[in-house]
């Protein structure tokens, strides 16, 4: 979600960065009502896990790939009609990142499950509502803070760091992608 944030800022605005959160909030939220319908159920079964890895892992890869792709032949800062054909918004960043990353369902399985079935056994609703405001708000500040800084820093740095930085992120992306596929198929 870093990577999205920071590649969507670079391209659109801090506003952007922030919207890659939505996304993610949108797929938490689902996370979080299969828990409570009983997805917590699965939590020890390998195959959902080694299915996610590699194929949430080959996703990044993929994103990362593009990512270097469009820093590599990008001369400069704007965007390009080309580049916004095929763009799919932040939201969906947010939402393919937080879908395609294994820990994200390992920390749902585990801690984030905790955290929900805790506040709703310590204070019902309000304790899971207190719980999510807070999740959410810090989500939100940091990588709100992050688009920020990343928008004011590449619109001073100009249009070689704004390559640098999709170069750097799709290396990020594709690297964390094979980690997430070895880990798959180590797993089987």
């Amino acid at each position: 979600m870093l990577t999205a944030s920071i590649t969507e800022a670079v391209k659109k605005g801090y506003r952007a960065g922030t919207s890659v959160v939505f996304g993610h909030v949108i797929v938490e939220t689902s996370m979080i009502v299969l828990l409570a319908l009983g997805l917590s159920q699965i939590v020890g079964l390998k195959t959902p896990f080694i299915v996610i890895c590699i194929v949430g892992g080959a996703v990044l890869v993929f994103m990362g790939v593009k990512l270097i792709k469009s820093g590599r032949k990008s001369a400069s800062i704007e965007i390009t009609e080309e580049e916004t054909k095929f763009a799919h918004g932040p939201i969906y960043s947010g939402i393919i990142t937080s879908l395609s990353n294994p820990y994200f369902f390992m920390w749902w399985f585990t801690v984030g499950a905790t955290f929900v079935f805790e506040g709703l056994r310590l204070a019902g609703l309000v304790g899971l509502a207190t719980f999510l405001i807070g999740h959410w708000a810090s989500d939100f500040s940091w990588y709100g803070f992050v688009s920020f800084c990343t928008e004011k820093g590449t619109a001073v740095a100009g249009d070689k760091a704004y390559r640098f930085i999709l170069i750097g992120c799709g290396a990020f992306l594709s690297v964390l992608g094979l980690v997430f596929v070895y880990s798959g198929f180590a797993t089987i």
